[in-house]
């Protein structure tokens, strides 16, 4: 029991967006396999042992032997039946926990490649190129959002507002121009909204708080659901990512990634252009 507990502490210590949660979710996975295929060999033993008592008790019944009653053989069988559904159950468990643990696991590859991706893809972290980088790294969306930026001014996604609340970048199916792009809203409608918030300074708690609010506010009057929603900033303190990891809110937990990218340094910039 202490090693559970002390396990589930030092999970919560892991933020959500840890590469460690990656080896943690790994290890937990390979165990409960591990697990599983450890009790197939008992299984099979236990089905054999049925099929003969079933091969046996049919010999019988046939005149070829008569080592057992009837009875006796019934009662076996069925007590080996109870016995091996009671044990299926017990194996089945930690396989439906692992695939809890598969599903969370190839949740933090998507966040992990979609963060990697806009970091890679932006400098300044302005809404053009948040945009165009969002474009071109979440598959799901891809090339009907480019056939569409290809098309627009792009400003639709800029500082909406709703209800009281401006998003940096929202795409939704109500800020989609008709510019034949029906297959753009319905790919939204599949994935769920993208909202964007970008900061120039830090992503702290309260930051984190107030876009946590501000997503369940959409989602709650204008019914929608969020397939991703980002803060982007210059940096982000421990407090942010435990705020997610705590949250109850599956959609929030899930979906939404904090993506840390600096301001380049000017005296570097200025030390660049002096070697190109």
């Amino acid at each position: 029991m202490k090693k559970k507990e002390s396990r589930k502490h030092k999970l919560d210590n892991i933020h959500n967006d840890s590469p460690l949660l990656l080896t943690h979710y790994s290890s937990e996975a390979a165990q409960l396999i591990k697990s599983f295929t450890n009790n197939i060999l008992l299984v099979l033993i236990i089905l054999f042992v049925i099929t003969g008592l079933t091969i046996l008790d049919l010999a019988m019944d046939l005149g070829f032997s008569n080592i057992l009653s009837d009875e006796t053989i019934d009662a076996i069988i069925i007590g080996i039946s109870i016995f091996l559904i009671l044990f299926t159950i017990l194996i089945v468990r930690p396989v439906l926990r692992s695939q809890n643990i598969c599903e969370k696991w190839s949740n933090l590859f998507d966040k992990n490649a979609i963060r990697t991706g806009i970091i890679l893809s932006i400098n300044n972290k302005s809404k053009e190129e948040v945009l165009v980088a969002l474009s071109e790294t979440i598959e799901q969306i891809s090339i009907p959002l480019q056939d569409y930026l290809s098309k627009s001014d792009h400003s639709e996604f800029y500082d909406v507002r709703r209800d009281g609340i401006t998003f940096d970048i929202l795409i939704d199916k109500f800020t989609i121009k008709p510019l034949d792009a029906n297959s753009l809203k319905n790919t939204i409608q599949d994935y769920g909204s993208i909202i964007i918030k970008i900061t120039e300074g830090i992503i702290d708690k309260d930051v984190t708080q107030s876009f946590i609010q501000s997503l369940q506010k959409y989602m709650k009057t204008q019914g929608n659901k969020v397939g991703v929603a980002m803060i982007i900033g210059e940096s982000i303190t421990q407090e942010s990512y435990d705020l997610i990891s705590k949250t109850k809110d599956k959609i929030i937990n899930e979906n939404l990634i904090l993506i840390e990218k600096p301001t380049t340094d000017p005296d570097l910039m200025n030390l660049d252009n002096v070697f190109t």
